[in-house]
Parts: C-alpha cells; structure tokens; sequence
C-alpha cells in the first residue's frame, strides 16, 4: 500500500492525515509535540461570514468529519464578532484535542507525538524520506508539510521581542522545521506594513476565574463580549501588525469570547499584565498564554510557494496546507489539508491532481491567494473568507450565501459531490 507522511499535527494535518486515509494510502503524522490540533488548543471560533460557505462546501466533497466533531462541542452557536463575523459557533477547547486525537487514530493513522522532523532526505525533485531528531527515517511515497508558518525561539526573536514561551512550546519541544525550506523549496514571508517580515499574533487567554465574577457570567452566558479599553491603552497603529481580521472595534475594545477553560481576547497585540488590569473587570485578570502580552508571538514566515492542487512548487511528492500554504485560521487549516491529503494520495495512486473549480468558494479562494502571494503588496494582507479583501470578492462574485440548499447545487454541478470520500 501506498505510504503518506504528514509532518505537523495541528488541524490541517489531521484533516490531510484523515482525507490521506479515506483516499486509501497508508498515513504516518508526525507531531512535534505531545498533543494534535496545533493553535485550536485555544482557538475556539469558527464558521465566521464565508467561512460558513467553506464549511458545507467541503462537507458536500466529502470532508466534513473535522467540522462536524467541532459542532459537537460548541458552547456558543451564531454569536457575532463585533464588526467583524457572523454565523459564527465557539467550541470548548479544552474537549477538542482528545476528540480529534480518538477521531484520527480511529481512522487508522499512525500517530507519533515528540517527533520533530529535522530533515529531509530527496533525490532530484522528490521526497523520499524525513529524518527525526533521534536519526530516525520515515519514508513515504508522498509528504505533506503542515509545520505552520509562526514561532520558534529563533523567528520570535528575529523578527520580534523575544521568545514568551506561547500554546506552541518551542522551548519545550523545539523550534518547528519546515520541511520545504529543509528541502530546498521556495519560501515566502508575510510582510508588515513597514515591510518586516511576518506578522504578530493578536490574542490573550484569560484565566475566567481572574475575571470580575459579573464580566465571567457575562462572556459565558453571550458567548462574546465587547469591553471598552481605557483610551490610553487604545492605539490603532496595532491593526497592520495583527495576523487576524479585526476592525476598529478591536482596537478600541477587548473582544473577549469563552472559548471553555479560559477568555480570549482577541485583537491585542502588545498589551502588559498591569495595563489589562486597567480595563473594567480585569482587575484581578492573569494570563494563560500571552500570545501578545509585552512581547509577541511571530506567524507568517515561510510560506510554502505551491500550485492550487496544494503541491509545492519544484516537488513531484511534496504537498503543503494550513499556514504553511498561506492560509490562516481553523476553517483554513482543515479545508486545505484535506485537500492536500487527497492529493498526496491521488499522487501515489498515479492519479491527475485534483483542483477544485473558482465555481466554488473555496477554489476561488486557494487559487486567489496563490496568485496574491506572488506579490510584495500581496505578502502585506491576509486572505479570509470571513473578512478582508477576499471576504469582500466573495460577496461580489456571488459566492457567499447563507443557503445550504445552494450550496449543495453548487458542488453537484461541479461534478465534485462525495470526492473526498471516495477510496482510489
């Protein structure tokens, strides 16, 4: 049988890892860490505007798994974001690493967690094995990179304030190796506005407990809550800095949301311990993981370049998804690495790539941001289905809408209905 390995195991490695499967090859993932699902220990929102289109437009391929585990779990159902999304549904995330884990290993994946990919052994333009950091080999017939495109000591560093030991634990794991640069790929780097590379993480969790007991009932009874800053903590230089769509909104108040075992503020960047306890309600707040906090947390570094099938240019075997193609989120993650997990199977079976039609969102959309990236204007924005400049194109071009019903009719057309469910 034919061997897929997937290196990283955040969202858009479990769902290349599952849709690898389901196409019929044999799949290794390989995790750095002790635990899957990468950021969504701590990112709870999902199906925001477009990204609801997204969500049934790969259910109705036949990838929907991932998505709906998530719904299993929500807290809060189409609550909106200030300003920003609607549609959107938060789930615990404290219950979403054992599910999705018991999910993959279900499905027949071989799961090694403390396993950090080092290098990798080529010939020419293909991929033939990784090499662990105990000199381990694991060859496949196919790769896939899902190693993300933030942190390390050494990014956060140089391209930050300093390492603040955030959810991604390099310090404890090491630094996260991608496996295009280690093969010699092209990489890119998302640019801020005063053209430094990579762009700064923009959220805070909040132990609830810390919070005043009237604010805690009240972000878990709406699910999200909008409290006013100070107006010398407001600062809207923060908004082009920031990895995530926000509007003035989130500059000009905490966008805090219960996401389960903790509050997430959204939309913070620098922010110190003493300076959030001077907004209403934080008085007593203490930090779980100061993404931001007085230093940051670097992403948007070493994007893969890749085609719209999600294969790395210059590679035969070589597939990428999540950040590490340029898409950012848990929508994203789990629609490009099931994408690229059926292709690297389809590869291994000797089958034509698979690339989805523009007729769909999400087509037009992996196609948009490939095209985009080419540019250095390009590299400045981030290209979401629930905000932005793509969020904007998808409501021009009619692709959004809220009726599941036309959805559906708009995979069958394609011919595409069920194809990621369906075994080589």
């Amino acid at each position: 049988m034919t061997q897929v390995v997937v290196v990283g195991g955040g969202l858009s490695g479990c769902g290349a890892a599952l849709a690898a499967v389901k196409a019929g090859a044999e799949v290794t993932l390989l995790e750095r860490t002790d635990m899957l699902i990468g950021l969504a220990l701590r990112s709870g929102e999902t199906n925001g505007n477009g990204r609801f289109v997204g969500q049934h437009e790969l259910r109705f391929l036949g990838g929907g798994e991932l998505f709906d585990a998530l719904k299993s779990i929500k807290l809060h159902d189409d609550v909106e974001f200030p300003g920003v999304f609607k549609h959107t549904y938060i789930f615990n995330t404290g219950l979403a690493e054992p599910l999705i884990k018991r999910m993959v290993n279900e499905a027949g994946v071989k799961v090694r967690l403390e396993n950090r990919v080092v290098d990798v052994k080529k010939e020419g333009s293909r991929i033939l094995a990784v090499k662990s950091e105990d000199g381990s080999l694991v060859e496949g017939d196919a790769f896939i990179d899902c190693t993300g495109s933030r942190g390390g000591v050494s990014v956060c560093t140089k391209y930050g304030k300093g390492c603040l030991m955030c959810l991604i634990r390099c310090v404890a794991f090491g630094d996260p190796v991608g496996i295009v640069g280690k093969a010699g790929g092209k990489e890119l780097n998302r640019l801020r506005p005063d053209g430094k590379p990579g762009m700064v993480a923009s959220g805070i969790l909040v132990y609830k407990d810390t919070l005043s007991p009237s604010l805690k009932a009240r972000i878990e009874k709406e699910g999200v809550v909008g409290v006013p800053l100070p107006s010398e903590l407001v600062d809207y230089s923060k908004v082009g800095l920031m990895n995530a769509g926000r509007s003035k909104d989130h500059v000009e108040k905490l966008i805090v949301s219960d996401i389960g075992p903790v509050a997430k503020c959204s939309g913070i960047v620098y922010i110190t311990q003493e300076q959030l306890r001077m907004v209403p309600g934080f008085e007593n707040a203490q930090m779980e993981d100061p993404r931001s906090s007085k230093y940051n947390h670097i992403a948007g570094i070493a994007i893969a370049e890749r085609d719209n099938s999600m294969k790395v240019e210059g590679f035969e075997n070589l597939f990428c998804a999540g950040e590490k193609s340029g898409h950012t989120g848990i929508d994203p993650a789990i629609i490009t690495g099931y994408l690229a997990g059926h292709n690297a199977a389809r590869s291994t079976f000797k089958r034509e790539l698979l690339v989805l039609p523009t007729s769909l969102a999400i087509g037009d959309w992996i196609a948009y941001v490939a095209e985009r990236y080419k540019t250095e204007e390009g590299l400045k924005k981030n290209y979401q289905m629930s905000w932005g400049e793509y969020w904007e194109r998808m409501q021009e071009l009619g692709l959004y809408t809220d009726d599941v019903s036309q959805i559906k009719s708009r995979v069958e057309k394609t011919g595409l209905l069920g194809i990621l469910s369906r075994k080589m």
